[in-house]
């Protein structure tokens, strides 16, 4: 009798645990929360990011976003996403990734949910990824097109007597023709329409994909921009308009007002400090030393691009907002990715208007050493041109986004001759002192002879054929047609370089990251090691005590002088919020204008083009 109320129990209890199995599931689920608001890294900063400091939450790269959003299809636990699009600083490029890691979410059966205060161009392309948009009552979809500016200086240089020598091999490099001309050259004016025609429609594809609305529907809402919220609505451009409070009610109603928002989703890998404990900075440090001796785990390495390509180390670049891309910083971390027995494979992120020609080939030298003996992958981001296009060539694949701005085959040299100015306004007059025959080939005070003239031509012309040299060395049969064609400086969309041989693919970070492992047979789930290394708090206390930690073969993400990095790399992004364009543009131009001035000749854009 006492075994049957046993067992009899015991099913009482089975049963019970069994029916609360659902209600125990539903309170387990998740849903996570991305908050677009800033800039999407695309070199991580380190273990210590501070970027807090400045307002915000801890500053994350577009690879750990795109990352988290697949890794959340595949997580039981997570029920949704809710987005909240604020002001993010993305690429049209970044908006591509992050839409399509999104619509992989999608794919799985989840939902997304958008929540707008406000929307331009970039933020409304980036919520139409979302099954359900809300936007903010009073407000409005400011979806009014893109706009494209270049500024011409040669009006001013004229009134304050300064004249630019400028030259350039190819019709369309027209990287320093604002300098000699008050309006864009026939070929200026052609690459710039060419490359808003492919950007404009794959935007307006994106939108009309997202909503499942008529190509046709969507431009004529662009047209009639800014909308407010009541006809975004009947447009059908919103599925509803409420204040967040609402936004956040319908989130409960529909998973429940105990719904967990997750708004850290990852791998928790840094190293953690706790302030409440006295000791906790020995433990800290003791984590880093460990860490620092341990083998690297078999995986992919990381290298990025980004910024204007120097000579020498990079650094935080005030000119562009960003950073600088160096090339003795590039050739070692392509040295320790060839030679680091757990890197498999390399992908290299790009995302750089170019720069230093000579930067440029040394960079290609490092990559073309190490794709000799591990797959090499490239990933261009936005903007892969000139320089940027020259050192992706050694790539096995080179992948790109349907709105990436990249080629850009060509060289530009020239001066700018300063005595019209000193002497002819301010009355400053100059005496030089040559030894050597060409000691005074890039003074700023004469304009060149016609000897002069035809050595920096030849040189020009040098470094032109050996760019076209490398494109046909590295890319072979690949190139659909004569380079001939496709040089000159002409600039193409990642849509229009696939069609000509230029690229191999159309893909994301992601893609190209899940392509290196393929090629190297690793798991899906192995680790990627950014190089070079960000630095950590180990780095910046060192640096603070004057000691070394830098020599030509060790790697970091910035030179020992700022010794403030983290602090100084979490400052660059609020530039381009904070600086206007316009400003920014000239500042670009005159970072060109000095690769020039000390390497006589350059491999750069022939505008910055930042549609908005």
């Amino acid at each position: 009798m006492r075994v049957g109320r046993s067992r009899s129990f015991r099913w009482v209890v089975f049963a019970g645990v069994l029916a609360a199995l659902p209600q125990l599931a539903l309170a387990e689920k998740k849903v996570l929360r991305l908050r677009f608001d800033g800039p999407l890294l695309e070199a991580p900063r380190g273990e210590m990011d501070f970027s807090v400091l400045f307002g915000g939450e801890k500053a994350q790269t577009l690879h750990k976003c795109v990352s988290n959003i697949h890794k959340a299809a595949g997580d039981k636990d997570i029920a949704a996403i809710v987005m909240i699009v604020e002001s993010p600083m993305l690429s049209f490029a970044q908006i591509e990734e992050v839409s399509a890691a999104l619509k992989a979410f999608r794919a799985s059966g989840k939902k997304i949910y958008c929540y707008l205060d406000y929307a331009g161009n970039g933020s409304y392309a980036l919520a139409c990824a979302a099954d359900h948009i809300t936007l903010a009552e009073y407000s409005e979809l400011a979806i009014a097109g893109l706009h494209a500016e270049v500024s011409f200086y040669k009006g001013l240089l004229d009134k304050i007597g300064v004249e630019a020598e400028m030259l350039h091999c190819g019709d369309y490099k027209a990287a320093l023709e604002p300098y000699t001309r008050t309006e864009p050259s026939k070929a200026f004016a052609e690459n710039i329409n060419w490359l808003l025609d492919g950007i404009y429609d794959r935007w307006v594809n994106l939108m009309a994909e997202g909503r499942n609305l008529k190509v046709d529907e969507i431009k004529a809402a662009v047209d009639a921009a800014p909308i407010d919220s009541q006809e975004a609505l009947k447009k059908k451009l919103v599925d509803a308009v409420a204040p967040f409070t609402e936004f956040k009610r319908m989130i409960q109603k529909e998973f429940g007002k105990d719904v967990k928002l997750v708004k850290k989703y990852e791998d928790e890998d840094g190293i953690k400090l706790d302030f409440e404990n006295p000791f906790a900075i020995f433990q800290m440090f003791g984590e880093m030393m460990e860490k620092a001796s341990q083998p690297t785990k078999p995986g992919v390495g990381l290298i990025v691009i980004e910024g204007g390509i120097v000579m020498g180390r990079s650094e935080p670049d005030f000119m562009s907002g960003s950073s600088s891309a160096g090339s003795s910083t590039l050739r070692a971390a392509f040295e320790k990715a060839r030679t680091d027995e757990g890197i498999k494979a390399v992908v290299v992120r790009v995302n750089s208007p170019g720069g230093s020609a000579l930067a440029s080939d040394i960079i290609w030298e490092a990559a073309t050493r190490c794709a000799k003996e591990k797959p090499v992958i490239v990933s261009m981001g936005s903007v892969a041109g000139s320089g940027g296009y020259y050192v992706s060539i050694p790539a096995d694949t080179i992948f790109a986004d349907e709105t990436t701005i990249t080629a850009s085959i060509g060289v530009v040299g020239g001066k700018l001759v300063w005595s019209g100015l000193f002497e002819g306004k301010l009355g400053i007059t100059t005496t030089e002192f040559n030894r050597g025959k060409r000691a005074s080939l890039m003074s700023a005070n004469r304009k060149w002879t016609t000897e002069e003239r035809g050595v920096i031509e030849k040189y020009m012309n040098d470094v032109y054929d050996q760019f076209k040299g490398r494109i046909k060395t590295s890319r072979g049969d690949r190139i659909k047609g004569n380079l001939d064609d496709m040089a000159a400086g002409r600039v193409f969309t990642g849509k229009q370089a696939l069609e000509r041989g230029l690229v191999d693919k159309i893909g994301s970070l992601h893609d190209a990251l899940k392509f290196a492992r393929a090629k190297a047979d690793l798991p899906a789930d192995c680790p990627v090691h950014a190089l070079p290394k960000p630095r950590d708090i180990g780095d910046i206390f060192k640096m603070l005590s004057g000691e070394e930690t830098e020599d030509e073969f060790e790697i970091a993400a910035a030179p020992r002088r700022y010794a403030a990095d983290p602090v100084v790399r979490a400052a660059l992004p609020l530039l381009n919020e904070f600086v206007p364009g316009k400003v920014r543009e000239m500042m670009e131009g005159l970072r060109n204008l000095l690769i020039v001035d000390k390497e006589r000749v350059g491999c750069f854009m022939p505008f910055t083009l930042s549609p908005r």
